[in-house]
């Protein structure tokens, strides 16, 4: 196991031998506190039981103490799949089954209920109301505390209530070796940390109470809080030998520290400091009462409230840019493609920008979900679509996030949203509101101005702030296409992240690591002390990050491939499994599939057994027109295409009538030849067709050489020859 991991909602925890299998099914950050389902009893009961509490730092320790297996939960696929989607599969009846128990239990799904539900008093009192509603449909207390344990264990989601069998979920974990007793802090230097720098020990109860001790300290003895300060406390009190000597008659003494191996490391105590020491004390010991009561106190929506490290929390915002873009197969360049969206997905802590996505529709949901692929997928292949060489790219941001916070889109809702990201990712996504509330805001604004003001109105194309009446307009004048517009945002989001200055964000721990003051600078500082690496995109199929995240869509399988939009896609699966075989029988069928509108060379499909299928644009002899596109010059292409087949159709017509009259003339003159011959009877071969085939030449030949004598005669001959022309020869031959 990698020592490297977070407590998240979806976290599968198995041991080799298979007696531990269990599933974090709610996380409360605020209580820091976990709720965990045993699967070896859940899967195979009836009705799932209530998941029992833990807290995260106990949970983490037995983690690394017992050497446990983590991995994002494998749900059942039909969790992820839209009503639409279900319903085409046949599975109308699973959707009423699954609405009429959420119509029971609705009114105690909120977060506040489940949170007392699991972490508190319970909430007997508000079951008990439902019963004594003379409409409901249950008699039993039992009735809804089932549906609400299967509710919770299996992702707080409507689709949790589907009927899908639970014997095979989550299955496929992996089998790692277990490492030694010894007291040792595991991680990624071996099971005895033999390869690690780090030779610090494991942390146990008597640390935990020394750091205790340590936070009592300082609240009686000094007004502010800091974790460098507290850090050096504890090892001045108990990380050395104290010798003391009398010389003189006066007492010296000497710290000797310990060695390391018996010793925390900075990155363990700064961890289990926070983890003891709740937030509101956090901040009253660094603020002070008065400052926290006017700051701090019952604030809710702050865009950096709870937000421990990097990649905790990323929010999205978006802007309509101030420029024109050209439409790239237009080669007068005065065609445009009207005014471009960007959209931006910021690391809330360290302000550093993870994502983007450029676009001509919205803001919407369209257009962040594609920001937000983006923001967690590794962006070496992004850029070098883009022309940018490898040793150029500094962009090192491909993690998921635990949060996050996006505008609420026309074309999905919050539960089909939060239930899809939750269940294939582990993102617990609430946040689906008006984003970069507070001082983040201002930062991603100023983000967006800078871009604006120091880049695209600089461009050909741009709208100046005062246009001048009677100059041309800024869409007559666009030179940057879609593609060169991307390479231009991502130079200077790379700049952007390795030259804003974030010198008032860095903590002690930061300032004494002496890292640069630049938000990808601290991104990465914060990645590794305060997440322990967060969640790295690498180690999730790639599949499952897009349908996170993607709307859904339709596409056809017919027998030639399968038809999206107009273009042909294919995939060695769709072959395998028979789906063209059954297409040219049976006929076209419907499948459900997510594209990445800045890339039309593959869409995703996902089977009902979890297999994510990628479908690739058919290019023959890498010839076609489409590939590699983003979709919105490929849609202008496609309309274009259209209007010409349409004309095409509409001379064809015409083409059609000119031909028939000259048809119907030519057999009228026929007719005229054989008007008044004899009906043919005969019934077998003609005799003598070589023969006539053979006058027939002859006649025609005979007939040009009539016409050739007649051109002759008719031609002009000179009386003798050019003087001039025998001169200009005569000197060209002598020279």
């Amino acid at each position: 196991m990698n020592d490297d991991f977070i407590i998240y909602e979806g976290l599968h925890i198995t041991s080799e031998d298979g007696k531990t299998n269990e599933l974090v099914c709610h996380v409360s950050h605020r209580l820091q506190v976990a709720a965990v389902s045993d699967l070896n009893i859940a899967l195979k009961k009836e009705n799932a039981p209530k998941p029992k509490t833990v807290l995260i730092p106990e949970l983490t320790k037995r983690i690394r103490k017992a050497n446990l297996n983590l991995q994002l939960f494998e749900y059942p696929a039909e969790m992820t799949f839209s009503d639409e989607t279900l319903i085409r599969e046949g599975r109308e009846k699973w959707i009423q089954k699954r609405n009429a128990k959420f119509e029971q239990i609705k009114p105690l799904t909120s977060e506040e209920l489940i949170e007392e539900y699991l972490y508190g008093n319970g909430i007997n009192d508000k079951i008990v109301k439902l019963l004594e509603d003379p409409f409901a449909a249950w008699e039993t207390r039992g009735a809804y505390y089932n549906t609400l344990n299967r509710y919770i264990v299996f992702g707080c989601t409507r689709n949790a209530l589907l009927p899908f069998k639970l014997k095979a979920c989550g299955s496929n974990y992996l089998h790692i070796k277990k490492p030694g007793e010894e007291n040792v802090k595991r991680g990624r230097g071996g099971a005895d940390n033999r390869n690690s720098l780090s030779k610090s020990l494991g942390v146990t109860d008597i640390h935990k109470k020394a750091i205790k001790s340590v936070i009592v300290f300082i609240r009686k003895t000094y007004r502010k809080f800091s974790f460098s300060r507290a850090i050096d406390i504890y090892r001045t009190h108990f990380e050395n030998h104290v010798v003391e000597r009398d010389i003189d008659g006066i007492t010296h003494r000497t710290y000797i520290p310990f060695d390391e191996k018996d010793t925390l490391s900075d990155r363990q105590l700064r961890y289990h400091f926070e983890k003891i020491l709740s937030r509101p004390d956090l901040l009253k010991l660094k603020h002070g009462n008065i400052v926290y009561e006017k700051d701090f106190a019952d604030r809710q929506g702050d865009a950096h409230d709870g937000v421990i490290g990097a990649t905790h929390r990323y929010e999205i915002d978006a802007t309509v840019l101030d420029v024109y873009v050209r439409f790239p197969y237009d080669t007068t360049g005065t065609k445009t493609m009207g005014r471009p969206v960007l959209y931006l997905v910021i690391d809330v802590f360290s302000t550093m920008v993870v994502g983007m996505y450029l676009g001509f529709d919205g803001p919407n949901w369209q257009g962040a979900s594609q920001a937000l692929v983006n923001a967690c997928m590794d962006k070496t292949e992004f850029c070098l679509r883009y022309g940018i060489p490898p040793d150029e790219i500094n962009w090192p941001s491909a993690h998921i996030p635990v949060q996050i916070t996006v505008d609420n889109g026309n074309e999905h809702t919050d539960g089909v949203i939060r239930s899809v990201i939750r269940q294939e990712i582990g993102v617990r996504a609430y946040n689906f509101v008006a984003v970069f509330r507070g001082d983040a805001k201002g930062i991603v604004e100023r983000a967006f101005g800078t871009i604006n003001d120091l880049v695209i109105h600089f461009l050909p194309g741009s709208i100046p702030d005062k246009g001048q009446r009677g100059e041309q307009h800024p869409s007559n004048q666009t030179e940057y296409d879609y593609e060169n517009l991307v390479k231009r945002l991502i130079l200077e989001i790379q700049t952007y992240n390795n030259s804003a200055d974030r010198s008032k964000r860095l903590d002690a721990n930061a300032i004494r690591a002496d890292i640069d003051i630049t938000p990808q600078a601290l991104f990465l500082h914060s990645l590794n002390q305060e997440m322990n690496g967060g969640r790295p995109s690498s180690k999730i199929e790639p599949g499952k990050i897009r349908w996170a995240f993607l709307p859904e869509e339709t596409a056809s399988v017919r027998p030639e491939g399968v038809y999206f939009k107009g273009l042909l896609y294919h995939s060695d699966f769709a072959k395998q499994a028979k789906w063209y075989s059954h297409a040219r029988h049976h006929g076209s069928f419907k499948i459900t599939v997510k594209r990445p509108r800045d890339w039309s060379s593959h869409i995703w499909h996902k089977t009902s057994d979890g297999q994510y299928i990628c479908f690739h644009l058919k290019n023959t002899n890498n010839e076609s027109p489409f590939l590699d596109m983003h979709w919105e010059p490929l849609l202008h292409l496609l309309e274009q295409f259209k209007d010409k087949q349409h004309q095409n159709r509409l001379n064809r017509r015409k083409l059609l009538a000119f031909k028939q009259s000259l048809i119907d003339q030519l057999e009228a003159d026929n007719h005229a030849q054989m008007d008044g011959q004899p009906e043919n009877t005969r019934i077998s071969i003609q005799p003598g067709i070589q023969a006539n085939k053979i006058k027939q030449k002859a006649i025609e030949q005979l007939i040009l050489a009539i016409d050739l004598h007649m051109e002759l005669s008719n031609a002009v001959i000179p009386e003798g020859p050019d003087q001039n022309k025998l001169e200009d020869s005569d000197d060209e031959l002598f020279q």
